[in-house]
């Protein structure tokens, strides 16, 4: 591929034909700037389609934003089999391979435009195979059911999914999200013969209610490592679970660090996924602010986040059940970016009072391997392990990549504790 004038005339073309970015972009009115090596290319956009093309426009040229890499650099993202990092707009970002300037109110707004502008791009370069897609089932066994939970006078409607027998293990979903992204676990019926699986939604996120006695609207409920600490414990007491495993993702990885500092007493073993202690960033304003529309955006977020080659039900469902309310998200983003940023906390764990297995996808760059891996080496006594070819959900993007992983690790704590 040699990204030039006419290959851009090639993808402008492609995007204007495409029926996925039609329909989602179709708000999208506004002119940006892409820089390729030396090449500044303006696009001029009217309700999702690019109107004209400007090459090396003046400094006249209307324009919000720009976004700027070398050569190298957007050839990456628009390959086939993008590299780690290099595979999103918002990864290259990250990893300071891309720059963006001017306002970039427009970029948050069509942020899962772009997102999808860049996986027609990817298809001009070739075609890379997908995963199959994951298994349908006749009969679907996860069973959802309310538990209560009380803390500190607050009462709290709890949804719980649950399915199987057994040892008991809790699942905690990511920032802003619910507990379908453990659908595949709920559903491995190997698994259920031996596990039970329950996966909860927090208050005011999924189908848990809002809290009972305080106001969700009037005020920010910023989630705090305290409060969610023993919310888990409350949460496993109320349903007279046995010793617990847990397993989280994202905040839910960092929640299961902060468990194993405040409360190891109570859990068979905690599994930490894409998180670690620090971390950093993400607790800010855009995700209320008005001008946003934070669940329309969010699909382009997932994929700037997950790994490229995902299955079209797995990158649908998790482009989609992103979907608490922006304050909800922000409220999570608290702890993450805020509660969690204490330096000294790895060297409060103790990790011989209970199993702690951490893991990084390697297409994550809120929270990459090697970070990930350091926190690891620095609490000690803990299993790491890279999650190729997954990026910050792994039980989300491809369950049958992250399954021989899951059940090893399961494998490992019945071992440690004789059964």
């Amino acid at each position: 591929m040699k990204l030039d004038r006419a290959w851009i005339d090639r993808w402008v073309t492609a995007v204007n034909g495409d029926a996925a970015c039609n329909n989602n972009g179709r708000g999208f009115d506004g002119s940006f700037t892409l820089v390729v090596g030396e090449t500044r290319y303006t696009l001029h956009v009217h309700g999702g389609r690019v109107e004209r093309t400007v090459v090396d426009g003046g400094p006249l040229e209307p324009s919000s934003f720009t976004l700027a890499a070398d050569t190298a650099t957007w050839e990456a993202l628009f390959a086939p089999d993008p590299p780690p990092m290099g595979h999103a707009i918002f990864a290259a970002v990250a990893t300071g391979n891309m720059t963006v300037e001017g306002d970039i109110r427009l970029l948050f707004q069509q942020m899962a435009t772009l997102s999808l502008w860049i996986l027609v791009g990817r298809k001009l370069n070739g075609v890379h195979e997908p995963p199959a897609e994951p298994d349908w089932h006749e009969h679907w066994q996860a069973v959802g059911r309310y538990a209560n939970v009380e803390i500190d006078g607050c009462r709290h409607k709890v949804f719980y999914f649950e399915a199987g027998e057994g040892i008991p293990i809790l699942c905690q979903h990511t920032a802003g999200n619910e507990n379908r992204q453990w659908r595949h676990l709920l559903e491995d019926r190997e698994l259920t013969k031996k596990y039970r699986i329950i996966a909860y939604d927090l208050p005011a996120h999924g189908k848990s209610d809002p809290p009972y006695d305080r106001d969700f609207f009037a005020e920010d409920q910023l989630l705090t490592s305290d409060w969610i600490t023993r919310f888990v414990v409350g949460l496993s007491g109320a349903l007279k679970l046995d010793h617990p495993i847990f397993i989280g993702c994202s905040i839910g990885g960092v929640i299961a660090c902060h468990l194993a500092e405040r409360y190891p007493e109570h859990f068979r073993a905690l599994i930490a996924l894409a998180g670690a202690v620090p971390t950093y960033g993400f607790f800010h304003d855009w995700w209320i602010d008005p001008a946003v529309n934070v669940i329309q955006m969010e699909p382009g977020l997932m994929d700037a986040v997950m790994a490229p080659h995902l299955s079209r039900a797995d990158r649908q469902i998790n482009r989609m059940i992103q979907g608490a309310h922006p304050r909800s998200l922000r409220n999570d983003l608290y702890f993450w970016g805020v509660e969690n940023a204490d330096e000294a906390r790895a060297d409060r764990i103790d990790a011989t009072k209970v199993p702690l297995y951490m893991y990084a996808g390697e297409y994550d760059f809120t929270c990459p391997p090697e970070h990930v891996e350091a926190s690891a080496k620095r609490i000690g006594n803990v299993h790491y392990e890279t999650l190729q070819g997954l990026g910050h959900f792994p039980m989300s993007e491809n369950y049958e990549r992250f399954r021989p992983v899951l059940m090893r690790t399961l494998a490992d704590i019945e071992k440690r504790h004789g059964r």
